[in-house]
């Protein structure tokens, strides 16, 4: 969503007392750490990825809004409790404003993010997913110039343009008969994909100011928080003791590999690796999410799926190209929270 995708976290090696490139050790070495790194996105990747998978089976069980709660609560508890075991964790003696702050980047990030992603898969494919979560560098571009924190450049409107052809390519025709996907779960996942991006945009103001683990607690504990109004006459009608082994395996999943392991991992990665080579990993996404899909879900890729889902690709790539110098976008954490 990670996913998810939420993750706050300073891109500067060594920030906050993470193991950041040590000048010192020897090219062989930091090759080794980078080798390593790679593996750990790969993995995280591949989590993210499997996390839409997850969570079309868990929706066999379980309603959209009682899975969003499910998965932001236990979350938010793994990382409290992990920031309860911390030695060395600060003190959360934040003023007035920085609570106001993270409490409303809590709901736009985590609650209204969720809501959207997880009501979003309900009702489309793996594939369309994947793609539409895809497009969170664009989107954050595009809000990001029309809030005047980047200028607007011909690469990066041609990017954007392509990207959104991309989309009108997927949702535009009539579906295939069997297929999972609808205008409503695409049109759903969109406005989770923007949300997400103005929550990146209020992350970037603070994410050079805490951990990522302290961040990441408060957050998800917020946002649980928030959700609970929406989600409670949900929660309420689900029969927890009922549910099939799967649905649990699935919930499970979300929470330990498409929440706290991907944003740890991801968080991990920065440390060591630019936050553009990070970025990259994020190609691998909707094409790891379609493949399980086929194979786990039994969808079927059609040439509107794949011709979309190449423009969409592309104009990720467009966008980001140039973002790679001093642009707001580069320097904002990378949307990955899914």
């Amino acid at each position: 969503m990670p996913s998810a995708r939420s993750l706050p976290a300073n891109h500067e090696a060594g920030a906050h007392g993470a193991p950041g490139t040590r000048r010192e050790d020897p090219p062989g070495a930091r090759r080794h750490r980078h080798g390593l790194m790679h593996l750990l996105m790969l993995l995280g990747t591949l989590f993210w990825a499997s996390n839409i998978i997850a969570g079309k089976f868990a929706l066999k069980a379980v309603s959209a809004p009682a899975l969003a709660q499910f998965r932001v609560t236990a979350a938010g508890a793994a990382f409290l409790l992990t920031f309860i075991l911390w030695r060395r964790r600060p003190r959360l003696d934040f003023g007035r404003r920085e609570w106001c702050y993270l409490a409303v980047t809590a709901l736009v990030g985590i609650t209204l993010n969720q809501i959207f992603f997880i009501g979003g898969i309900a009702k489309t494919s793996a594939a369309h997913a994947g793609l539409i979560v895809a497009l969170g560098p664009v989107i954050v571009l595009v809000l990001s110039c029309g809030l005047r924190l980047e200028a607007l450049t011909a690469l990066k409107t041609a990017g954007a343009a392509v990207s959104f052809a991309g989309v009108a390519v997927l949702t535009t025709g009539h579906p295939q008969a069997g297929s999972a996907a609808t205008l409503l779960g695409d049109m759903t996942l969109l406005v989770g994909s923007a949300v997400f991006a103005y929550y990146t945009i209020l992350l970037k103001k603070i994410a050079d100011r805490y951990d990522a683990l302290t961040l990441n607690t408060v957050i998800f504990t917020f946002g649980a928080l928030f959700m609970a109004p929406y989600s409670a006459r949900a929660v309420a009608r689900v029969r927890w003791t009922a549910l099939p082994a799967e649905a649990w395996w699935a919930m499970g999943f979300m929470v330990v590999c498409g929440s706290v392991l991907a944003y740890l991992i991801y968080a991990f990665a920065l440390t060591e690796l630019t936050a553009t080579r990070v970025a990259a990993f994020a190609y691998l996404q909707p094409v790891i999410a379609a493949g399980l899909g086929v194979w786990l879900l039994g969808e079927t890729l059609t040439a509107r799926v794949m011709a979309g889902g190449a423009a969409i690709l592309l104009g990720v790539y467009l966008t980001e190209r140039e973002g790679q110098g001093a642009s707001f976008a580069s320097r904002a954490p990378v949307h990955r929270h899914r």
